[in-house]
């Protein structure tokens, strides 16, 4: 049996609180639980306090085969930021706006640079996607198309150093079903469509559903994991394209990414976001997966913020 963790993005607290609530044990080679393995959904790093720590814990429980881990967007913004081209020169360019992207994660791992190439290399081997005992997990979208690509063009199933040069600088076929599983399926707004988020930042595209047909369908409807409100009226036959949806014939999909909060849970019967946005004062969140259809929210075991130190 499973346990499917949620964005700890830092929280490594939290992180504590959730596995001792779920009935792990803490032994020398870091937590575990005497019949169930957990299995996080990415998204490790930046916003939270303890970034190095959040890190540890998990590495520990992979390592010892107590859990499995892939990896998320965030990790593949710091990957990208700590990773030269071949022609010396970082991935993605050391500005502001990079560099305050990833601002928590940063702090950290200038304070230790043996430790940051560590954990680099650590998160490198780290997967994009899985497929276990009746059941997938990847951090934004499972599109069986892009998949079977990356099957294909990255049979490590990694963001490697290589892997990460070759798509970055081709920005073709292969980063694009790369970006697909990381980041989701977005809608772009039409250009005189202008919208801004809860931050004040103009957007020129949102999250949608990848399982559901946009057909028919208003801005809003379409929309998932956006913090920000959208029109109502009906998309124009014009915009609105074909995509491959998930049936509900398919493996439950485990997921994270969307930010959800007390939404969080089970999206349909085959599948379950577990991001409930505790980096923003949501809840941290798992699913307790016992290996029946269809999925249940009464699986879903959420805990608060853990704002004090970290348990020792």
């Amino acid at each position: 049996m499973y346990d499917i963790i949620g964005d700890v993005h830092g929280e490594a607290a939290t992180l504590q609180h959730m596995l001792l609530s779920l009935g792990y044990i803490e032994g020398e080679e870091g937590y575990f639980h005497p019949e169930r393995k957990a299995v996080f959904v990415g998204d490790y790093v930046d916003r939270g306090p303890h970034i190095f720590e959040t890190l540890r814990i998990i590495r520990e429980m992979v390592t010892a085969g107590n859990a499995f881990a892939i990896v998320g967007n965030h990790e593949l913004n710091v990957l990208t930021y700590y990773t030269k081209d071949n022609d010396g020169l970082f991935l993605k360019g050391h500005n502001l706006k990079n560099k305050t992207q990833i601002k928590k994660t940063y702090e950290e791992f200038k304070l230790d640079k043996v430790k940051r190439k560590f954990y680099l290399k650590w998160l490198r081997s780290l997967p994009l996607y899985l497929e276990l005992d009746g059941f997938r997990v990847v951090h934004a979208c499972w599109d069986q198309e892009a998949i079977e690509l990356l099957k294909k063009e990255n049979p490590e199933n990694c963001l490697s150093k290589e892997f990460l040069r070759k798509i970055n600088f081709e920005r073709g076929k292969v980063f694009d079903a790369a970006m697909l599983l990381l980041k989701g399926r977005e809608f772009a707004f039409p250009d005189n469509l202008v919208l801004k988020d809860d931050y004040g930042f103009k957007r020129s595209a949102y999250r949608i559903k990848w399982w559901e047909p946009m057909n028919g369908k208003s801005f809003d409807e379409i929309s998932f994991g956006n913090r920000f409100r959208l029109p109502q009226y009906t998309i124009p036959s014009q915009l609105y394209f074909d995509i491959p949806l998930y049936s509900e014939d398919e493996y439950p999909v485990f997921f994270g990414h969307y930010c959800l909060g007390d939404k969080a849970g089970v999206v349909r019967s085959n599948l379950c976001c577990v991001d409930g946005c505790i980096a923003n004062d949501g809840v941290f969140v798992a699913y307790r997966w016992d290996n029946t259809l269809p999925l249940n929210q009464k699986n879903i075991i959420s805990v608060k913020k853990v704002k004090k130190s970290l348990v020792k």
